[in-house]
């Protein structure tokens, strides 16, 4: 299963939760309307004023060049102790990481140890804003660390194929 319908999936999954079954005209419906075909699946931390973490026309390139100018931004809510901000950027980079390594153009066989390191950035990404949320600067600092080094990994893995 591709990290997109993983992605879809998760947040079918989570609406449902929140909103109750419904009917399957209206479940229907809601799914058009939570996966539009011009946009990348958008969770609420991969929205910003109502455009998504990735639209359509971005470039592998370009998605990684939000994702570093993100890291940045993390790294400086982290030194400047603004904890509670932590979990929001955390999970925009991996909402743009998992879109720019979807789009990769990745060998089959590379294509599952990569998927391996965007799950491994998503459950940094929740223990991250875990420790954000608790005040934990140090932990929160351990965890940015590991953050840093999967989408290291994966920027090293998409770079050495190619993107786009």
């Amino acid at each position: 299963m591709s990290v997109r319908r993983s992605l879809i999936l998760a947040a079918l999954g989570a609406f449902v939760a929140v909103h109750g079954c419904t009917g399957k005209r209206e479940q229907a419906e809601q799914r058009t309307e939570a996966t539009p075909r011009s946009e990348s699946p958008a969770t609420p931390e991969g929205t910003l004023g109502g455009k998504t973490a990735a639209d359509s026309t971005s470039s592998v390139i370009e998605l990684f060049s939000r994702i570093h100018q993100n890291e940045s931004e993390l790294s400086q809510i982290i030194s400047a102790g603004r904890l509670n901000e932590v979990g929001q950027k955390a999970f925009l980079i991996r909402d743009l990481l998992a879109t720019a390594a979807g789009r990769a153009n990745v060998p089959l066989d590379q294509r599952a140890a990569l998927e391996q390191h965007v799950s491994a950035v998503s459950r940094v990404a929740i223990a991250l804003g875990n420790a954000g949320r608790a005040g934990n600067q140090d932990e929160t600092k351990a965890q940015n660390s590991e953050f840093q080094r999967e989408l290291g990994i994966i920027e090293r893995m998409v770079g050495q194929v190619g993107g786009d």
